[in-house]
């Protein structure tokens, strides 16, 4: 339990680092991060977390940064996580404000990895600085990381689940200041139908792949999706389309079609290459073939470290867990409010931990709609509240009663 005492002076000292707290996602945002190029904006956390007082601080060998606080009584582990990549801006003109300028705007902070998911992974550093500036510790070791590579697959989470087991994991991805305790997994399928190509002028030569898969299309929503309890139907969307032609006058022999399966626990990459197979080579006419594969992901991080990556997993954290119940009481506490909890509508690092036994739930500031959008912000009291609210958690979940 966060006492009275003890939320009140959180509150005070994350006012006091309001202006610092602000400058610091500011410089987050200027820093541009793409995959595989988060060896400056890693530095830069490296240095803040020294400079606010961090027991260790290192970068592993993906190139994750990982700041340690140490407990005091040897209860549970913690680890607050966000990540240090971003999607790309695309088309700079189509921003309200430049993209890599941070500017704030009537107490919004716009620009790229605002809400994701810089804006979290500055309260997350200045979260133990609170827990610094009231003279409080952690029960059990707290860990800040910022990992390379979430926007991909995931290549720094699944390097650090390899050495640093914490008890819990909190994720800085957007949550609204509510909690999240799980989403639907992503399958990326590559369908292919191969023809044969012609001049476009005598059409009946060849075999043109295009009409097996508008067939293919019409009828995709026929593949049968698992439903969950909680996250409810799994679901497939087409995304990207190409062909092996670039001139008009030309009919393609090759037409190959992206599809992004959103899966819920149960469902097995292996099973759904299987149905989408099945239903493309009923859709494939006479001289057209079919290929479908679940690409591999293989990545290289920015320190050199190459990973094969399985699909992004779903899971789901029941309500129920000890980590869950603890967290929210917690941040009801805090906030002096109910504190509800859900589901990401988008797939997170969480899969990784989970994986590896390591509960894992979510609370961060930003709404997730604005995600990967030109509209990428987050407000700054939200900013402010979420400090408060990770201090509360790192007290909270490195209790010595807490366990998973």
């Amino acid at each position: 339990m966060i006492e009275e005492t003890i939320r009140e002076r959180l509150w005070a000292a994350a006012r006091a680092r309001r202006r610092e707290l602000v400058s610091f996602a500011q410089r987050l945002i200027r820093t541009r991060s793409l995959p595989g190029e988060e060896g400056e904006i890693a530095e830069l956390v490296a240095l803040q977390l020294r400079s606010l007082g961090c027991d260790e601080v290192d970068i592993d060998r993906a190139g994750n940064v990982i700041g340690r606080l140490r407990g005091t009584s040897g209860g549970p582990t913690v680890q607050l996580n966000a990540h240090l990549d971003h999607v790309h801006e695309g088309d700079t003109c189509l921003w309200p404000y430049p993209p890599y300028e941070g500017v704030v705007v009537d107490g919004v902070l716009y620009g790229r990895g605002a809400c994701d998911v810089k804006g979290a992974l500055a309260s997350q550093v200045f979260a133990l600085a609170l827990l610094r500036d009231i003279g409080l510790r952690p029960g059990g070791d707290c860990y800040v990381t910022g990992v390379v590579q979430e926007e991909v697959g995931g290549l720094g989470a699944a390097a650090l689940c390899e050495w640093l087991r914490t008890d819990a994991v909190v994720l800085g991805e957007a949550t609204n200041l509510e909690l999240r305790r799980g989403h639907r997994g992503r399958v990326g399928l590559k369908v292919r139908f191969l023809g044969r190509s012609v001049h476009a002028s005598a059409p009946e030569r060849g075999v043109n792949p295009l009409f097996a898969l508008g067939r293919f299309l019409t009828r995709l929503h026929e593949l049968p999706h698992a439903v969950h309890p909680e996250l409810g139907a799994s679901s497939v969307a087409p995304t990207v389309l190409r062909t092996d032609q670039e001139s008009e006058n030309v009919t393609p022999g090759m037409v190959r079609l992206a599809l992004d399966w959103r899966a819920v626990p149960g469902e097995e990459p292996a099973a759904i290459r299987a149905a989408v197979e099945s239903l493309a080579e009923e859709c494939a006419d006479e001289g057209v073939t079919v290929e479908v594969c679940v690409p591999e992901r293989v990545w290289r991080s920015y320190r050199g470290l190459v990973l094969e990556l399985p699909p992004t997993r779903g899971y789901v954290l029941p309500a129920e867990h000890p980590v869950v119940a603890r967290a929210r009481q917690a941040l009801e506490r805090v906030f002096a409010r109910p504190v509800a909890d859900g589901f990401w509508q988008f797939a997170t690092d969480g899969g990784h931990f989970m994986a590896h036994g390591i509960p894992t739930i979510g609370f961060a500031p930003g709404d997730e709609r604005l995600a990967h959008t030109v509209e990428d912000s987050v407000r700054v009291s939200d900013l402010e509240a979420a400090t408060v609210g990770y201090a509360a958690l790192a007290l909270a979940l490195t209790r010595p009663e807490v366990t998973s």
